[in-house]
């Protein structure tokens, strides 16, 4: 008997005994082919080890070839693929705007950018824009967001699923991206809110270490996950995207402010929004905190858009300089949400550089005062450092869902109880059984 059908009885309902030892016999030299392609693959490649690699793609897909033209086996090995990685799940409940269009087995998400980095020249694909310091520039990056997209997660190929290479039907890819003047990206915007039921703008602002085109992938990413129907944007200012340059990072957050200043003017005045929710995460709080404290959203001409909801994740600010520009911020916005947590080791690192506690941060000193809805996240656990909850993590996900999409204060939230402080009151995620 084929040793495949004594793992897995129900193979030899499907297949004979004579197309299982073929298979097995195919199978063993082309694993061991993909074997040797990987130990040789170019280590000093820029990519990585094996997603340069031409003999390593060459080889994975030779081996899933194998699985995939036998269906049982093929039907097994995509069904163990998803069990590991999680089940997939569509957009929804609401429908996608009108103006997401679907391209292979994907949602094209229109992420309307403003940034003050300097355009790269020659524009090489994603590589539009560099982490060199430019002026206010607007354009369109097209992200496609593929229908098997798990929430909480930013798809790409991974070692494990015989896939190095990404895939538009199976990953968050960026593609095309169209700089614009101010003029043509207002028109724009205001073309997509006419489309939508309610004219809402979701405005993500990145933190240190990101490249252009991983923001604009966590903003598509972002509205796709909190099932956003409204326009989405981002601002991305000239992080270095290396995490060596943290102080580098730093001077670049706030040289962007007024050039954040003159693009969220343009948003509210020019685009015929009625509202716009603003998400910072870490560093990126620096620039929407210093930027909302030297604008008065509410001085706005006759007819201009207003804030929404601000949430601040992760702020990498200095606890005592957020407290001081607060009361000038919860004025403006129709709510603010502060997400905290204890077990945030970028910022834990970032306050032993400063030498001051982050507002991020939990402990002690958290952030309670009224008007600002602060929640923690400790008990979560999230990723490894802690800090990228706001994008990873599914209970951080619903939770914003219920704020941006429902407006649901924190008592009628799912998971969050509230915790007696000093100051008044705070939440909390309840740990896990």
């Amino acid at each position: 008997m084929s040793a495949i059908a004594e793992i897995w009885p129900k193979v030899g309902e499907r297949l004979s005994e004579d197309e299982l030892g073929d298979f097995e016999e195919r199978l063993i030299p082309a694993l061991r082919a993909f074997d040797e392609a990987w130990e040789g693959a170019d280590p000093a490649a820029p990519s990585g080890l094996v997603a340069s690699s031409e003999a390593v793609d060459a080889a994975a897909c030779a081996v899933a070839g194998l699985f995939e033209a036998r269906p049982p086996l093929g039907e097994w090995l995509a069904a163990e693929f998803n069990r590991l990685s999680g089940e997939p799940e569509r957009f929804g409940p609401a429908e996608p705007p009108p103006f997401w269009p679907s391209s292979l087995r994907s949602l094209l998400v229109p992420v309307m950018y403003a940034t003050d980095r300097a355009a790269l020249r020659p524009a090489t694909g994603s590589a539009a824009y560099g982490s060199e310091r430019g002026t206010l520039s607007y354009g369109q990056a097209t992200v496609s967001v593929p229908d098997t997209h798990r929430v909480g997660e930013v798809d790409k190929p991974r070692w494990w699923r015989l896939r190095f290479r990404p895939a538009p039907a199976k990953d968050i890819l960026l593609g095309s991206i169209t700089p614009m003047t101010g003029d043509v990206f207002a028109q724009r915007v205001r073309g997509q809110l006419g489309q939508c039921a309610t004219r809402e703008a979701l405005v993500f602002v990145h933190g240190y270490n990101v490249s252009f085109a991983d923001a604009a992938v966590h903003a598509a990413q972002l509205a796709y996950d909190l099932n956003f129907t409204g326009a989405v944007l981002l601002y991305s200012w000239p992080s270095k995207s290396s995490l060596l340059d943290y102080p580098a990072d730093g001077e670049a957050a706030r040289r962007a402010v007024p050039y954040f200043q003159r693009f969220l003017r343009h948003l509210l005045t020019g685009t015929a929004v009625d509202e716009a929710h603003i998400v910072a995460h870490s560093m990126g709080n620096r620039v929407l905190t210093d930027g909302l404290a030297g604008l008065d959203t509410t001085s706005l001409s006759a007819g201009s858009g207003r804030l929404g909801h601000v949430v601040f994740a992760a702020p990498d600010v200095d606890s005592e300089v957020f407290r001081q520009l607060l009361p000038g911020i919860l004025r403006q916005a129709r709510r603010c949400t502060l997400y905290v947590s204890d077990n945030d080791r970028a910022l834990a690192v970032s306050r032993t550089l400063a030498d001051f506690p982050r507002a991020g941060q939990r402990g002690d000193l958290a952030i309670v005062v009224p008007g600002l809805d602060t929640i923690d996240v400790t008990e979560l656990g999230a990723d490894l450092l802690g800090h990228s909850y706001v994008n990873n993590h599914r209970s951080v996900l619903a939770d914003l869902h219920g704020l941006l999409r429902h407006s649901r204060p924190p008592s009628e939230r799912y998971g969050l109880t509230g915790v007696p402080h000093a100051d008044g009151r705070y939440w909390s995620f309840q740990p896990h059984d």
